[in-house]
């Protein structure tokens, strides 16, 4: 898009109209943009390129600033289920979001009216979150892109809940849009250090060599590795937040964690993360489903369990790229996600743009199509 515009094919007025014509059309629909915001353009690499951002990142937030100051314009924020607690996007305030590919179906979640707003061609891009998968189950049942960064690499600070120790441990925020080459637009733009962040380093970007290995991905050990996801995302959170959501409401039966517990958790914690970075310097990019399966028809949610694919990234701290590959029986996108090292997004991102480039194109959704 940006290649577009500098080349004289798209004007900066022509792009904003676009969207804003199919926000217009759309969006009482799909129920992705939330809350409509001004546009205002600047200077800089993202000069007129019109954005949206997740609701639980505020408009003051590091990144939002980070954006505008490149020039990106902000049209809008988009849905979000109560608390980020589940994997399907439904407020009280908004309503149910649905998959631009197919009404009746889910455009995941908890970044599910960012993922719905890009296919749908109401945003060029944007930022949402990631705690269980938030970033790249939405983006995969969407047809679009999203990246996981490592914690600290994409400043958190202005997202709310905030993120931090405890159950924050699993979330940061990240770029998602139509294409890697997107993606990596606007993460260049919002990944550094920060202060307001507790995570952020001042880590540079780590290359490597861009292909996917065949891993033995059977070797992990899944359950285990859930089990502790289970326990930070759901089970602390469950009794932080206090109030019986769909998804935590079994979480609060359970006695709330003692600081025993807790400690005893992170040192499990950080034995599977030792153990998984030991076997990555074998496969240090390696591809797992995102998560396997297409979009589902609206509250026929498969499963926590079946959203195991997507929380090794959060547990371990490591980077994964979502990218749409082919379609399942439905004609709903499929999605494979690429996990990396800490902080080689750069790699995971070029690897991504190579897996897009022997892909080819992938269709917009009908809508965004015109159809």
């Amino acid at each position: 898009m940006r290649r577009r515009l500098d080349q004289g094919d798209l004007s900066a007025e022509e792009l904003l109209e676009s969207h804003l014509k199919q926000r217009n059309q759309w969006n009482d629909t799909l129920r992705a943009v939330s809350r409509i915001v001004k546009p205002e353009g600047g200077e800089g690499p993202l000069a007129g390129i019109p954005i949206t951002i997740k609701a639980s990142i505020g408009l003051d937030a590091v990144c939002v600033a980070r954006l505008r100051q490149a020039g990106a314009v902000v049209i809008g924020q988009t849905n979000v289920p109560a608390m980020l607690m589940n994997w399907e996007t439904e407020s009280e305030e908004f309503g149910i979001t649905r998959n631009p590919w197919d009404f009746s179906r889910t455009a995941g979640g908890s970044s599910g009216g960012e993922a719905a707003a890009i296919a749908s061609c109401m945003s060029a891009g944007g930022m949402g979150s990631d705690g269980g998968g938030s970033i790249r189950l939405p983006a995969g049942l969407t047809g679009i892109c999203g990246l996981k960064p490592t914690p600290g690499r994409v400043p958190g600070a202005g997202h709310v809940p905030a993120i931090g120790h405890p159950g924050g441990l699993l979330g940061v925020v990240g770029p998602m849009a139509r294409t890697v080459e997107d993606v990596s637009l606007l993460y260049q733009v919002v990944s550094g250090h920060s202060d307001r962040d507790p995570f952020s380093a001042p880590v540079p970007e780590m290359k490597g060599e861009l292909r996917v290995w065949e891993a033995p991905i059977e070797e992990l050990p899944w359950d285990e590795i859930f089990a502790v996801w289970e326990f930070f995302f759901l089970r602390v959170n469950a009794h932080a937040i206090g109030v019986p959501l769909e998804r935590t409401r079994e979480y609060l039966e359970t006695p709330e964690p003692s600081i025993g517990e807790m400690l005893a958790i992170f040192a499990r914690r950080d034995r599977l993360r030792t153990w998984c970075l030991e076997w990555m310097v074998e496969y240090p990019v390696f591809a797992l489903p995102n998560p396997g399966f297409g979009a589902w028809k609206l509250g026929e949610f498969p499963g926590v369990r079946a959203m195991r694919p997507l929380v090794l990234a959060n547990l371990l701290g490591l980077p994964a790229l979502a990218v749409p590959q082919g379609f399942d029986e439905n004609g709903m996108p499929l999605s494979v996600q690429l996990v990396g090292r800490p902080w080689h997004e750069a790699q995971l991102l070029e690897t991504g743009m190579k897996l897009e480039q022997e892909r080819g194109p992938y269709p917009l959704a009908p809508i965004a199509r015109g159809e």
